[in-house]
């Protein structure tokens, strides 16, 4: 149990070698899209389904075919069996969504890398993997992939390892990626400076680690955890609470958020604080909600997600804490819900970075899945799928050749730039002080209601975080 904890709270890295396949291919079209079940796309990865290989060649490009006139009405348009067809005319992240799937891409691969962590017992993520590779096989069949190139991407997994992690690296390298995708890795510690020195992206969700959060390469439609410690002491103030405790494992992506941006904006929104640090082995929660509560604390988020979600809820719950309860959007997936009683889930508050009310984005990702992907790509696959997304839209921005040099121009200028299901992103390393590849940290929160009517908002829209860590100085 106190792994697969450390590993899902603070969203490590991938095993070993680094492998490709084949690519992926559509399934059996599916007519309806229907909205994901657990929620908006989530800041830290829930419990995996499924263990899968790694890695395919995969491709993308821009659509080809006519959009409906802005004076037309959205009405329903001639299905040609695609996906976007369903949603032809309809508003999504870059305008509306064509009316029918773009010619095939003929040209020259363009090549991406992804490093992610599976079959590790630290945490193993394959669903970030199979949504950004059901992604790609959706640019390369719907989109006309970029500018009428596939994409081909080569995945490499990492076990918690930093050579692991710096030999992805250099394989990106040698393949010739042009950006890499970042999955989840713990010990990106040695594949930041090796991209880093080659002018290489990284494009990512969620940040696993400070070396990505530092990194003025890489690319984040997200928070992380510093984003998420903000958004909960603003809503903690908003709610009318007095003093938030912060419990955290004593790993540097939870302390250095906690310390330097969770603490510090709820100070200066005026609340009393508490750190309660504990060890990353932990798998007894009961002498740190203790120390929570008595602490007198009427706010409490805990830093820790999978398995640790359903002790942390029914600890507080037994030393009888009636407070507000803050805990990551994973424990919010559907095979952790079931195992809290109904009437203990609408006393917890969850984040996410993507919008709670229902959108086209939403419906077309879980469209997309449905035809796409060949294992399961939901739960922490949103986010990565979200970055596969705004990473094609980059591309296919480009006038002239697709670079590496190219893509970190495009998206280091990009000022309040559609994200696909996200908040707009601005990728001038300004957002978080400190963090420069934060580009969307803003947060919604939300929480599921006792009679399991589905999400219902808790935050009032989007949680400005930025501003707020402005007025925080």
């Amino acid at each position: 149990m106190r792994t697969r904890a450390i590993a899902a709270a603070i969203m490590v890295t991938a095993i070993a070698a680094c492998t490709t396949g084949e690519r992926v291919d559509s399934a059996a079209p599916t007519s309806d899209a229907a909205l994901p079940t657990v929620g908006p796309p989530e800041t830290t990865p829930p419990i995996p389904t499924a263990d899968s290989t790694v890695a395919t060649d995969s491709a993308v490009a821009a659509p080809a075919v006519a959009e409906p006139s802005p004076t037309d009405p959205p009405a329903k348009v001639a299905s040609d069996g695609s996906v976007v067809s369903e949603f032809g005319g309809q508003d999504w992240f870059l305008g509306t969504v064509p009316a029918g799937a773009a010619p095939a891409p003929t040209g020259e691969p363009i090549v991406i890398g992804m490093i992610n962590q599976e079959n590790s017992p630290i945490g193993s993520f394959p669903e970030m993997r199979a949504a950004v590779q059901a992604a790609v096989a959706f640019i390369n069949a719907e989109l006309g992939g970029v500018n009428g190139r596939p994409l081909q991407l080569n995945v490499c997994v990492t076990s918690f390892s930093v050579e692991q992690s710096q030999a992805c690296a250099q394989q990106h390298v040698q393949s010739g990626a042009v950006a890499v995708m970042s999955g989840i890795d713990i010990t990106a510690s040695g594949s930041i400076p090796i991209l880093e020195q080659n002018g290489i992206p990284l494009v990512g969700g969620v940040p696993a680690t400070l070396a990505e959060m530092r990194s003025s390469s890489a690319f984040f439609f997200s928070g992380g955890t510093a984003g998420a410690y903000v958004g909960f002491a603003a809503d903690a103030k908003a709610k009318g609470a007095t003093k938030l405790a912060f419990a955290y494992g004593e790993f540097e992506s939870f302390e250095v958020p906690a310390k330097e941006y969770g603490v510090k904006v709820a100070t200066s929104l005026g609340l009393d604080t508490q750190l309660i640090p504990f060890p990353l082995t932990t798998s007894d929660f009961l002498p740190i909600l203790s120390a929570a509560v008595e602490s007198g604390a009427d706010a409490i988020t805990v830093g820790a997600a999978d398995t640790a979600c359903v002790p942390i809820v029914t600890t507080l719950h037994d030393l009888g804490y009636t407070g507000l309860l803050y805990l990551t959007g994973a424990c919010a997936a559907a095979q952790i819900l079931e195992q809290i009683p109904d009437e203990l889930q609408g006393a917890i508050t969850f984040n996410s970075e993507g919008p709670a009310e229902a959108t086209t984005d939403g419906s077309l990702y879980q469209a997309v899945i449905d035809r796409y992907a060949t294992e399961p790509a939901g739960g922490a696959g949103t986010v990565s799928f979200r970055s596969a997304m705004n990473l094609w839209a980059a591309m296919i921005s480009i006038d002239g050749n697709i670079t590496a040099a190219a893509i970190t121009e495009t998206l280091r200028g990009a000022a309040d730039h559609p994200s696909f299901w996200g908040h707009p992103y601005t990728c001038d390393g300004q957002q978080m002080p400190g963090l420069p590849s934060l580009c969307a940290p803003q947060q919604v929160l939300f929480h599921i209601p006792t009679d399991g009517g589905g999400l219902v908002a808790a935050s009032d829209g989007w949680i400005d975080v930025p501003a707020l860590m402005k007025a925080a100085g």
